[in-house]
């Protein structure tokens, strides 16, 4: 069978049937040198045949332009498409088909994404703001990846929407600059902006409500203002009331193999300093 007979068969769910694709050309697979496999599956490079096959571009046709006159830029102008490209196009289309029919459920798992992404950023802001070795600690870890499975499947749902969506070219990119915004303010508003004192609130909480337990005082919230180095100026509101300023001092110790070893030092700026 030449090339120009042989065809590709390619399942389409919302047809509920496989498409017959001719192929145009084929190469051998690069990757795979032709054996079909790589690293012991099925290479994903030419989906296990050994070939790159090009076949006629699915959103031009193999006309190589598109509806609206321009050069088509699924392909590039070229006419083709490699059958990878072609899957990936379809299973884009796929999406968005289904995201006309039910976008809540694909807007809510976004939704959760972006939260995690916050969340996460603001853990691993608040360690890594005070002492950068932080981020070697399970917290941080934990949290970059549940982090970066978030913001990864955001982008990944952007991607294929930019793919297999009908919208114009100027929608799309209003589009994707508005979910990128809001995909940056999700990490920077809770993180850096403000997320970075939150851990060294937390420990100055602790400190000052185990030194006023006698007392039968505690420390309700500690809100940092500013930073001077390892120094972090502060405001205690304890629960009769009072606020008193204070200063945080980190001090990072010589640990032992990988274990991180600090010391965090409470003490009152002015008034109240019998108190704490």
């Amino acid at each position: 069978m030449s090339e120009q007979q042989e065809s590709v068969h390619i399942h389409i769910k919302s047809l509920g049937r496989a498409v017959e694709f001719p192929v145009r050309s084929a190469t051998t697979c690069k990757k795979c040198k032709g054996t079909g496999t790589k690293d012991k599956k099925a290479c994903p490079y030419c989906c296990g045949s050994g070939q790159v096959k090009m076949l006629d571009c699915i959103q031009c046709n193999g006309t190589k332009v598109a509806p609206d006159g321009q050069k088509c830029k699924c392909c590039n102008g070229a006419g083709t498409l490699t059958e990878v490209k072609t899957r990936e196009f379809l299973d884009a289309r796929e999406f968005c088909e289904n995201f006309k029919k039910n976008p809540a459920k694909t807007l809510l798992i976004c939704l959760a994404c972006l939260v995690a992404l916050g969340v996460a950023s603001h853990i691993i802001s608040g360690y890594a703001f005070v002492y950068f070795m932080f981020l070697k600690t399970w917290p941080c870890y934990v949290s970059l990846l549940f982090g970066l499975g978030g913001g990864f499947y955001v982008l990944v749902c952007l991607n294929k929407m930019n793919k297999g969506s009908y919208l114009p070219a100027t929608t799309k990119g209003l589009i994707t600059a508005g979910v990128i915004a809001v995909w940056i303010a999700a990490i920077a508003i809770p993180g850096p902006v403000t997320g970075r004192y939150w851990w060294i609130e937390k420990e100055s909480k602790e400190i000052i409500t185990d030194a006023l337990a006698e007392q039968g005082l505690s420390c309700q919230s500690v809100k940092v203002d500013r930073a001077d180095g390892d120094d972090y100026h502060a405001i205690a509101t304890l629960s009769n009331g009072d606020k008193v300023e204070v200063i945080t001092h980190f001090k990072n110790e010589r640990g032992h193999g990988n274990k991180i070893a600090y010391s965090v030092h409470v003490e009152p700026v002015k008034n109240g300093a019998d108190d704490i």
